[in-house]
């Protein structure tokens, strides 16, 4: 389903490829997708838990990992593969958490970034 940005009138597709340019230069959050759905596209419900499936897929086609801050780590970010490999595997997962936890991802949530940013 193609959605238009209410503000900017870009495509959700458009608007899912400049995220992906974003995350191999910084990470972007899952709070961050939420939030562009809801806010941006005005969308809720399954409308919005479509558009972050969509969204946390084609990041992660488009090179994204799912990454969580660790000051630990050299570059600050560290990946978190418990959620699988697969695209359509790892959306779901990080949805089912993010439904499950019935409150919306922060600043401290999964991001997704490019393997340049973390390693």
């Amino acid at each position: 389903m193609k959605r238009n940005h209410k503000t900017f009138g870009i495509s959700d597709i458009e608007w899912f490829r400049r995220s992906i340019e974003e995350a191999h230069r910084d990470p972007v959050g899952m709070w961050q997708m939420i939030k562009a759905g809801r806010d941006g596209f005005g969308l809720d419900g399954l409308f919005l838990e479509e558009f972050v499936r969509d969204f946390i897929v084609e990041m992660i086609k488009g090179g994204a990992f799912p990454v969580i801050g660790n000051k630990a780590s050299p570059f600050g970010w560290s990946p978190v593969p418990k959620y699988g490999g697969d695209p359509e595997e790892i959306a779901d997962a990080l949805i089912k958490d993010w439904k499950s936890s019935k409150t919306d991802p922060d600043v401290d949530g999964v991001w997704f970034a490019a393997q340049s940013v973390w390693k």
